[in-house]
């Protein structure tokens, strides 16, 4: 296989749909709907669970790679030294959001999961990703 970098999914699914790629690791929001009508196939979810979007769907460690997990996520950040009475402000209303049909229904039909959490969760979830993200280029040969 080849690695073809591109600077985001739209033509990397344009040239999917075209037949100039053969694969690719895509959000479930940019495929999905090409997935539906039968234009591509889904082989695998890149993430640690089975996406609700596509519960049929194994993921790439059911498939026998144990442990991998590419999952996208997105997340509410704030500048350094923002107080604390802000950031619970912040959160709760965020925490009410997602639980909020009318938010999160159109997130969902785009493929998306959500998780919700606190901010310490949050923050410990970005430190495990960094830890394994790190990990990944330097096994590559990325770093020095």
């Amino acid at each position: 296989m080849v690695h073809v970098p591109y600077s985001g999914s739209a033509q990397a699914v344009t040239d999917l749909l075209a037949g100039r790629t053969q694969v690719m690791f895509s959000p479930a929001s940019t495929v999905l709907q090409y997935v539906e009508s039968g234009q591509l196939k889904a082989l695998a979810s890149s993430e640690a669970t089975r996406a609700s979007a596509a519960p049929d769907l194994p993921t790439v460690a059911e498939a026998g790679l144990p442990g991998f997990d590419t999952s996208v996520w997105f997340g509410f950040m704030g500048p350094m030294g923002l107080s604390q009475e802000v950031i619970e402000k912040l959160s709760r209303a965020i925490g009410e959001a997602l639980g909020n049909d009318e938010v999160t229904k159109p997130l969902r039909a785009a493929g998306l999961d959500i998780k919700g959490g606190t901010p310490e969760a949050f923050g410990a979830f970005i430190a495990s990703e960094t830890t394994k993200w790190n990990g990944v280029v330097t096994a590559a040969g990325l770093r020095n």
